[in-house]
């Protein structure tokens, strides 16, 4: 549900500089740059950076960045004002970037981007990185070509991470059982075929299931499984210019369909009503042990890069579990645009405000995290996958192509989401969730389960919009 809901965060870096050079192509335009100044080996330079958390800043760049660039000072200001029951996060946004005037600006996602660069916001890369012979050849492709979708061309800011997910396999099941090993670019029913040839009369610690749609899972998984389906096929269940719901269609009748035909097969692992407390004290092992993938559970999982540090805490931690011989292909994908997928995604640009005196100083971070030298240093310590991909070939013997092979999908548009109140998606998963038990049931048909969807789900986002306009508008009136 996170995929679909957006954050947005800003970092802002401020110094007292000079000999900025640059032209502006228009007032309230993007501006290009010329020839920088490079700071003087004497400068002095206050930042100041405008992050979600000052411990997290510090510990991902600020430390590294201070190291290295001595004569500059780092201050740290937390954005968490412009989150909160009832506030629009694009507006509060909007007014600190007014108002603290950031040097830099980090951009969650490619559409923030894209909104930023139509604004005139961003300062545009492309002369300095020539100028400074900044290296950009051994950066991931994808993600330059991404930035420079949404940057009519031009690189209005560079990432030093990406996301993306990968199949992870157990290849001692797969050999027990005589299947043969998944492969890259397989399609969803290519998936679910594999899952159903393991067996599903085990009982207790004896029961294998041959999928799970991620490594942790409790309840209403139905939901997630048909979503997963319907997106890896370009499908969108909600247009949110119209505020209105799109699920009640044919493609998604027939992602519905492999969802129940799937679940009712017992390939596909569906959790039970937990009953535990869930306020009862746990262990991190106890944690470690809800992974199904990690206890040999489950022959095929879904997850992002950080997997590999739960399997290895997994194997270091539960001595009394044998670890798991695993590797990865890539996700699913449409047979149709098997190239891209969305589960890849650039979601941390770092790019300069266009109305910054301080180019040079807001340049020199974004070239310093973007670097060889950092990238080297963050392989060994985060479970990132860098963007210079010479320091994320392999982890621990196991090769990490299939994170890399895919490109984001520049099909895929979540252009509106964020006026989708936050109130319309647990209450919606839980509607969908109850459909679909019901066509599993043999209580509904998958048509009218999906108009139950539509029409009900549709009065919950009116609901939800109703009261996080009401909300707003209280709010307006305190102030």
């Amino acid at each position: 549900m996170k995929r679909w809901m957006y954050t947005l965060a800003a970092i802002a870096v401020t110094a007292s500089l000079t000999g900025c050079n640059f032209s502006e192509k228009a007032s309230g335009t993007s501006r290009e740059a010329g020839s920088l100044k490079k700071l003087g080996k004497d400068e002095k330079a206050t930042i100041k950076v405008m992050y979600y958390d000052k411990n997290s800043f510090y510990q991902q760049y600020g430390n590294l960045f201070m190291a290295k660039n001595p004569n500059i000072d780092v201050e740290v200001i937390s954005n968490q004002g412009i989150y909160g029951a009832g506030k629009d996060p694009q507006e509060a946004l909007d007014k600190l970037i007014e108002e603290e005037k950031p040097d830099i600006l980090l951009v969650n996602g490619t559409d923030q981007l894209e909104k930023f660069v139509q604004k005139g916001r961003l300062y545009a890369l492309d002369d300095v990185i020539k100028q400074d012979k900044f290296d950009v050849e051994n950066i991931l492709p994808a993600t330059l070509e991404t930035i420079k979708l949404k940057g009519e061309g031009k690189l209005y800011g560079l990432s030093p991470d990406f996301y993306s997910q990968a199949l992870y396999y157990n290849k001692d099941l797969f050999e027990q059982y005589a299947i043969e090993l998944p492969k890259n670019k397989m399609s969803w029913e290519d998936v679910i075929n594999l899952a159903k040839r393991f067996p599903t009369d085990g009982q207790g610690d004896q029961r294998i299931y041959g999928f799970s749609a991620y490594s942790y899972m409790r309840e209403g998984v139905a939901y997630q499984y048909m979503s997963s389906i319907g997106t890896t096929l370009g499908l969108s269940y909600i247009d949110p210019e119209q505020m209105k719901l799109t699920i009640q269609t044919d493609a998604w009748k027939k992602a519905l369909q492999l969802t129940v035909d799937s679940l009712k097969s017992g390939a596909l692992y569906m959790p039970k009503n937990q009953n535990a407390d869930s306020n009862a004290p746990r262990m991190y092992e106890d944690y470690l042990k809800e992974n199904l993938f990690a206890m040999g559970k489950v022959a095929m999982t879904i997850d992002g890069s950080y997997m590999m540090q739960n399997l290895q805490e997994a194997k270091d931690r539960l001595k009394d579990v044998k670890p798991i011989n695993w590797d990865i292909v890539t996700v699913p994908v449409d047979p149709q645009n098997p190239d891209f997928s969305n589960s890849v995604s650039v979601s941390n640009v770092f790019g300069i405000n266009a109305q910054s005196p301080n180019t040079r100083a807001a340049w020199e971070f974004i070239k310093y995290i973007n670097s060889d030298e950092f990238a080297r240093v963050m392989s060994k310590s985060s479970s990132s996958l860098m963007t210079r991909t010479a320091y994320s070939k392999e982890r621990d013997g196991h090769n990490l192509e299939p994170f890399y092979l895919l490109k984001p999908n520049p099909d895929k548009s979540y252009k509106g989401y964020e006026k989708i109140p936050g109130g319309f998606y647990q209450p919606f998963s839980t509607l969908a969730n109850q459909e679909i038990q019901a066509v599993i049931d043999g209580k509904k048909s998958a048509d009218e389960a999906l108009k139950t969807i539509q029409d009900k789900g549709q009065e919950q986002l009116l609901q939800a919009k109703q009261a996080d306009d009401a909300q707003k508008e209280a709010q307006s009136k305190q102030k």
